[in-house]
C-alpha cells in the first residue's frame, strides 16, 4: 500500500508511513481543535514535494491559506488550485473557479470535474475541502449529502489524496454517520484544559491504535 505523508512525522508514524494513497479522510471536532491547521499542513507538504494539490476554501479567503502555509516552509504553489467559495460573501465572485452563490451546489460540482481535468494525470494529488460545515450551513443539507459521494467519488478517481473537515456538534447525527460511511478514515480531535488531543478512529488498509494523543501547534505547524 503506498503511502501519502502529512508531514507530520508523529502522524505519520501512527499511520504506518502516512494516509493510504487515494483515500478520503474525515476530520471531525471542535472549532479551534487544530482540524485545519493539519490540513493545510498535509497540502503544503506534496506542493514541497511538487504535488498538485487542491484547496477548497469555504471559511478563509485564499490569501489567508497562502499566508498560513509560508509557517511550513518553502512551498511552490505553482502546482496549487484553489475553488473560491468564500469570496462571494463580500461580493468578489470575478476570479477563476470562484463560486457565485454557495447555496448552488451543483456549481461547485462542475468547478470540481474542471479542475480535476486542468491539474490532469500528475502522479500525485492532494485535496482539502474546508469545511463540509460551511456548505451545509448555507446549502439544502439534503443536497450536500446526495452531491458529497460524488464529489468524494470524482477526486477518488483522479487519485486525489482528501481530507475533508467537519464541525463537532453542528450537524443532525444521520449527516455526520453519512459523511463518516462515504470517506475511508475517521480522525477525531478534541479540547480539554486547554490542550489538544486526536484519535485515529478507523482508516483504510492501516493497523493502528485509538488512543487520544496530545499535540501542539507552533510558529511551524503541529507537533506530536
Amino acid at each position: 500500500m503506498e503511502r501519502i505523508k502529512t508531514g507530520i512525522t508523529g502522524l505519520d508514524k501512527k499511520l504506518g508511513g502516512g494516509f493510504p494513497a487515494g483515500s478520503s479522510i474525515l476530520l471531525v471536532g471542535p472549532p479551534g481543535c487544530g482540524k485545519s491547521t493539519i490540513s493545510q499542513q498535509f497540502l503544503a507538504e506534496g506542493l514541497k514535494n511538487e504535488e498538485a494539490g487542491l484547496y477548497t476554501t469555504l471559511d478563509i479567503p485564499p490569501e489567508e491559506f497562502l499566508e498560513n502555509i509560508k509557517k511550513f516552509g518553502k512551498v511552490n504553489t505553482k502546482n496549487l488550485k484553489f475553488i473560491d467559495a468564500y469570496s462571494w460573501r463580500i461580493g468578489n465572485t470575478s476570479g477563476d473557479f470562484t463560486l457565485t452563490n454557495l447555496a448552488n451546489i451543483n456549481e461547485l460540482n462542475i468547478m470540481m470535474s474542471q479542475i480535476i481535468e486542468e491539474i490532469g494525470p500528475s502522479k500525485l494529488k492532494r485535496s482539502v475541502f474546508d469545511s463540509v460545515s460551511t456548505l451545509l450551513l448555507y446549502a439544502d443539507p439534503i443536497l450536500v449529502v446526495k452531491m458529497m459521494p460524488v464529489i468524494i467519488a470524482k477526486l477518488k478517481a483522479a487519485k486525489f489524496t482528501q481530507i475533508l473537515i467537519l464541525e463537532e456538534g453542528v450537524h443532525d447525527p444521520k449527516t455526520v454517520a453519512t459523511l463518516n460511511y462515504l470517506t475511508d478514515g475517521l480522525i477525531e480531535f478534541k479540547m480539554e484544559e486547554g490542550k489538544r488531543f486526536f484519535r485515529i478512529v478507523r482508516m483504510k488498509d492501516t493497523d493502528h491504535k485509538m488512543d487520544w494523543v496530545e499535540f501542539d501547534i507552533t510558529d511551524q505547524g503541529v507537533q506530536i
